[in-house]
Parts: structure tokens; C-alpha cells; sequence
């Protein structure tokens, strides 16, 4: 071996050494401080030039014992998932209440056919005792049943220990599904009419504050419009009694004035009751950080991940890397190098 050889060997040496201490090791470390800092901070490092390159977009689809030094980690438990809704909390900061509402309170029919349903939510995708997705449907199964609400949906298990752990999970597998220099998914805006912390009253206040609004384009009727309550008050659709038994209240009088109103105020408050009791998380993280598994907002949808999940396809959670995997890999691409001199 010549002295240019030994040379060129010695620089090849330093800087795989240097290319891998800055792909590898410095992405796993700053990838486990994102993931123990919650959904905010892992989205912050996904979305940067190092957190959406490909070197660590690739470190996610590596979650084998011989990458990260543990085998099981990443393993995500699927299944289905149903019980009462009441026994599950939001991982956001704030649910709308037209979001909530407006499909239920939009004609007689659709608030006969959720009493008599219980409800049930359905659609819902939960982690443990989280709801993932579907907030609102969730929300608007327990303004009409309160206790006896229902869901039914997805569960899906990540990793990790509380809210910000899971969430971050959350987050790095969409990142790892959609792959290098795509931005994380993010649903921004705030809730004008946020029901997360709020008294009966208040919710009551604002339901009747939005009487005879369209607050949901795919409802079939405005808030609790002018014929919804022409048909309940004057008992003009069947089944209008199971709205006066769920209220607690008779039919009113023929010779009652301001039937409507009463009807429309009577609502409201049962609704702000149930809402009001709503189970609270303060550890929910604000919406733009909320994981996305959304097609329209540019996430995978969530069929398309829970398969790869289930057999422990992704790198979602620490070790990302072991310790000695460093050297391995050095010594690795040190060699193939050698081969091409």
C-alpha cells in the first residue's frame, strides 16, 4: 500500500466517520428530545431541514434490533375499540361546539334519531384511553347522551407514556409514511366557539346565539331552525315525544306562549349540561400540533399506516439508534469504499 493510498483511506475514514456522527447519531438524539418533548416540539423537528431530510425520514423505517437495539418498541397494537364515551379524553385543546352540534340540532329528525340511538359515535380512533380523531363526533354523542354516549372506531396503541409521548409518536408516523421533505399535516385555526372548559351556562349561551344558523354546511337545517321546532312543538313529526322525555319536560300546552323559544331554551341547557361534563385533559396540545390523519390536509389516511404499525414497520419511539450501531455503520461504509479504490 503506496502513502497516496494510506492517505486517501484516512480521509474516506474521517469523513464517513463525520457524514455518520451528523446523519445518525445526531438525528436519533435530537428525534428522543422531540419525542419526550411532546407533539409541538417533534412537529417543530419534522418540519426543519434536518427533521425532513432523508437521512432521518429513512431512520424511522428501521425500527430492527440491530438498528435500535430494541425489537419490540415500535410495535403498535390494532384493534377495534367500543365503551362508553364518557371513559375517554381529547387530546386537543378545544373542541368547537357548531362542529358538535350543528348535524343533531339541525331538523327534528336527526335529534329523535340521536336520542334513540344512545348515541354512538362512530369512526372514532383512540390510543389507550386518548380520542386520536374525531373530536367532534365524539363531543356530539355525549351533548345528546351524556353517560350513555357511546363510541366505536379504531384503537390504536402507540408507544409511550402520556399524551405528549403518544401524540409524538403520532406524529413520527406520519412522517415517516409521507417521507423526506414533506412538512407535517397541520389543522390550524381556533374555535370561536370552544366548549373545553365551559360551564352549562355558557354553552347554553352560545347554542342560543346561533338559533337559526347555518353553522354546518352538511347539516340539514340551520340551528335549531324554524320548522325543527314548528315540528317538535306542534308534534308534527313522529317520535317528537322522545325529545320532551329526554328534555324531562311534557309537551307544552296548546295555550303556551312562546312555545318556541321555551323548546329552543330547554335544549340548549340540556345540551350545556351534558357538554359541561365533558372529561378535560390539560396535557392536549393546541391544534396546529395535532397529528393529521387526513388525506385533505395532506396525511396518510389512517388505514394506510396501521398495517406497517401493527408489525413494527416504523421507527416511532426511543432507542432510535444504539449506541454501537455508530461503529457498525462506519466500519460498514469504510469498507465498502475500500472495495471501490
Amino acid at each position: 500500500m503506496n502513502n497516496t493510498e494510506k492517505q486517501l483511506r484516512k480521509i474516506i475514514r474521517e469523513h464517513v466517520k463525520s457524514m455518520l456522527q451528523e446523519d445518525e447519531k445526531q438525528i436519533a438524539a435530537n428525534l428522543t428530545k422531540a419525542f419526550n418533548a411532546g407533539p409541538a416540539a417533534t412537529r417543530a423537528y419534522l418540519d426543519d431541514p434536518e427533521g425532513s431530510s432523508a437521512e432521518a425520514r429513512s431512520l424511522l423505517l428501521k425500527p430492527q434490533a440491530p438498528q435500535d437495539g430494541d425489537d419490540g418498541d415500535d410495535k403498535v397494537t390494532v384493534g377495534d375499540v367500543s365503551g362508553q364515551a364518557m371513559n375517554f379524553k381529547p387530546t386537543q385543546n378545544y373542541i368547537d361546539l357548531m362542529q358538535s352540534v350543528s348535524w343533531p340540532l339541525g331538523s327534528a329528525k336527526n335529534l329523535i334519531d340521536a336520542i334513540n340511538t344512545g348515541p354512538t359515535a362512530k369512526g372514532i380512533v383512540t390510543s389507550k384511553d386518548l380520542i386520536i380523531d374525531g373530536h367532534h363526533r365524539w363531543s356530539g354523542a355525549i351533548a345528546i347522551g351524556a353517560d350513555k354516549a357511546k363510541i366505536a372506531g379504531k384503537s390504536v396503541n402507540w408507544p409511550g407514556e402520556g399524551t405528549d409521548q403518544i401524540l409524538a409518536a403520532a406524529q413520527l408516523t406520519i412522517a415517516a409514511k409521507l417521507g423526506p421533505g414533506k412538512k407535517t399535516p397541520s389543522a390550524g385555526g381556533g374555535a370561536a366557539t370552544n366548549i373545553l372548559e365551559k360551564g352549562a351556562e355558557d354553552i347554553a349561551k352560545m347554542i342560543m346565539a346561533n338559533v337559526n344558523k347555518q353553522t354546518d354546511k352538511n347539516a340539514p337545517g340551520a340551528l335549531l331552525n324554524d320548522k325543527m321546532i314548528k315540528d317538535l312543538v306542534g308534534n308534527e313529526v313522529s317520535g317528537a315525544k322522545v325529545v320532551y322525555d329526554w328534555l324531562g319536560i311534557k309537551p307544552f300546552p296548546s295555550e303556551t306562549k312562546n312555545k318556541g323559544y321555551k323548546l329552543r331554551l330547554a335544549i340548549a341547557k340540556k345540551i350545556g349540561e351534558n357538554l359541561a361534563k365533558l372529561p378535560q385533559n390539560p396535557e392536549a396540545p393546541d391544534r396546529p400540533d395535532m397529528p393529521q390523519f387526513d388525506k385533505k390536509r395532506g396525511g396518510p389516511e389512517l388505514d394506510t399506516v396501521t398495517g406497517d404499525l401493527a408489525a413494527g414497520k416504523f421507527n416511532v419511539s426511543p432507542p432510535f439508534i444504539k449506541e454501537n450501531k455508530l461503529r457498525e455503520l462506519i466500519r460498514k461504509v469504510i469498507k465498502e469504499e475500500l472495495k471501490r479504490l
